[in-house]
């Protein structure tokens, strides 16, 4: 008897051993990164935040005024943001370089890129401390450099040479081209006239069919030549109820059927596109 119960404990052993076990896990499995380009124009009144996710990838262009820093803090880390792999300062004006100094505290940023202007107001030195204070390596914006974001390319267009040499601090802008699996878009930080026309004379590819509308819609970008040119689809414009856009400009976008999106009716606004086409969503 007792060798019979024996048997059996030894054949209830071995059976339990033959059961499939799952393994461990070591580590968690990766996420597969989605293909998607998304560019979200943040709602800081008038004053320019754009960030864009590609890929798994982040560039954030502007970072409006000093109180704006904490603003775009919070929206990054909202979006799963913790590193950009870029962090561009179109131009000095404090609208678009306020923030940024807190940006650079905040995050670690691959490559810092400026406009060739340098400037000496109090955000632009608080900034460029910021990019010393933190090793941030940092280089000047020039014409047709190319910066890959994921499957996306940015090409510089502008400042140009006139622009830098006759134009106000606005005509200092860097402005990108972007491709995506097809899909295009037009960054005009707050390129004026000036800078447009230049474009054009160069011969620049400039056709897009998202325009981010160059200094906040006011009446001295935005002409009818440059529009017809660019043949957008989409127009989005940075601006506040106290400085809205301007006549002129909305007339222009009207005239050529553009769809228009202004972060003071909106709020953010971002574009969405995987390469097929652009899908848009607005915060209000």
């Amino acid at each position: 008897m007792k060798r019979l119960i024996l048997l059996m404990l030894i054949a209830l052993v071995l059976l339990s051993g033959c059961e499939d076990k799952k393994p461990t896990p070591t580590e968690e499995t990766p996420v597969p990164v989605k293909e998607v380009l998304e560019i979200h124009v943040i709602s800081l009144g008038k004053a320019d935040g754009i960030l864009l996710i590609c890929d798994g990838e982040t560039m954030l262009i502007d970072a409006g005024l000093t109180e704006h820093g904490s603003v775009i803090t919070e929206y990054l880390k909202n979006h799963n943001v913790t590193r950009l792999n870029y962090a561009v300062v179109t131009h000095g004006d404090k609208d678009h370089v306020g923030g940024m100094a807190e940006i650079l505290r905040n995050f670690p940023v691959g490559k810092m890129i400026l406009s060739p202007k340098k400037e000496n107001s109090p955000e632009y030195v608080s900034m460029t401390k910021a990019v010393n204070d933190t090793n941030t390596p940092w280089e000047y914006a020039t014409l047709l450099t190319e910066y890959k974001l994921g499957g996306a390319k940015l090409t510089v267009l502008a400042p140009g040479k006139k622009a830098l040499e006759k134009g106000d601090d606005n005509d200092s802008s860097i402005v990108f081209r972007l491709e995506y699996k097809g899909r295009t878009a037009l960054l005009m930080g707050d390129a004026l006239t000036r800078t447009e026309k230049e474009m054009r004379d160069n011969g620049y590819t400039l056709k897009a069919e998202v325009i981010k509308i160059g200094h906040h819609g006011k009446n001295d970008a935005t002409t009818k030549k440059f529009i017809k040119e660019v043949a957008p689809q989409y127009a989005v414009i940075t601006c506040s109820s106290e400085e809205p856009a301007e006549a002129d400009a909305l007339n222009v976008l009207r005239a050529f059927s553009v769809e228009v999106y202004r972060t003071d009716e909106r709020g953010t606004v971002t574009f969405f596109t995987d390469g097929t086409k652009w899908e848009v969503g607005t915060e209000r």
